[in-house]
């Protein structure tokens, strides 16, 4: 006959491992929830705050631009790319007068003019738009264009413009672009329309396009994230800590009541539990008492019925 050996069933998780879990996962979760309300919140308020300062500075360069001074339009837009938030600037002038583009990176402006351009073409209307910094590429493509007799300065300009750009590469870019074009109504004021929104009376002078870059405002909000979740780690090392300190006595007690009772199956009532209740009395320590008193009783009642010591 042969025996049949029964696979022991797996065993649950023990209690330290539960006080942990029960401390620990609602930190997180808790942490991981205000970063999403905060990631949604802050965004929305992004969006909004951009949109904002997009349009009032498209609105006050609009309305004191005058496309006919090439210096003067030269010297505004300089001054508006000089603001903290504002990229770029586009004036493309009605009639034959030449369009004018300028960035805060004026080096970049040909290269950053097309992606503009390409951006407009693909996805019209569209306000909110992100450009993978690929201005190393374009570098690399006039680089490579080059004919073999262009002069060597500017294929020195070119390689050192490659090799800066190559050595600071930065991630895309982020703007909120705001269009519209200005008119000069028929009382020689000026009125502004929106993409969408119907053609005033007048002449068009000019369609004005501005760029605020949303690098910042993403890189202060990613900022308060981490320090959220960083919050919300430090709490729960610290639950996961005051946890396993909580736990820490109890399963000294169960323990040595397991050990114990394993010691009364066979037969060793002589042997009390070990461990000691210390601090004040709670129900712990009412039931090491209980469990002592029961080995007592149990040690004497068998000691009473063993031969030699009846009466």
């Amino acid at each position: 006959m042969t025996a049949t050996h029964t696979p022991a069933a797996p065993r649950r998780p023990g209690l330290r491992t539960k006080a942990l879990l029960v401390t620990v996962l609602p930190v997180l979760t808790l942490g991981l929830l205000t970063a999403l309300i905060l990631t949604l919140q802050r965004r929305a308020e992004l969006g909004i705050i951009s949109h904002a300062v997009s349009h009032t500075a498209a609105s006050l360069l609009a309305s004191t631009l005058d496309v006919q001074d090439l210096n003067l339009v030269d010297t505004q837009l300089r001054a508006a790319v000089s603001a903290p938030d504002v990229a770029f600037v586009d004036v493309q002038p009605a009639g034959n007068t030449p369009r004018f583009f300028t960035s805060d990176t004026p080096d970049t402006d040909w290269h950053l003019r097309a992606q503009l351009d390409t951006h407009e073409r693909a996805h019209p209307g569209r306000t909110h738009l992100t450009l993978p910094d690929t201005r190393a590429d374009a570098y690399q493509s006039a680089l490579d264009a080059l004919q073999p007799g262009a002069p060597p300065s500017v294929r020195d300009h070119l390689q050192a413009r490659l090799s800066a750009l190559q050595a600071a590469a930065a991630p895309p870019t982020t703007y909120e672009l705001t269009t519209l074009d200005v008119y000069e109504t028929p009382f020689g004021a000026r009125a502004l329309r929106l993409p969408g929104e119907p053609a005033p009376p007048g002449q068009l002078l000019f369609r004005l396009g501005i760029g605020v870059t949303l690098n910042d405002m993403n890189l202060a909000l990613q900022r308060q994230l981490r320090l959220v979740l960083l919050a919300c780690a430090a709490t729960a090392m610290i639950a996961a800590f005051a946890a396993w300190r909580a736990v820490r006595r109890p399963l000294r007690v169960i323990l040595a009541i397991t050990d114990a009772a394993q010691h009364a199956s066979l037969g060793h009532l002589g042997d009390p539990i070990t461990v000691t209740p210390g601090g004040r009395p709670d129900e712990l320590t009412d039931l090491i008492t209980a469990i002592e008193r029961l080995r007592v009783s149990l040690d004497l009642a068998l000691t009473r019925l063993r031969p030699g010591n009846r009466p």
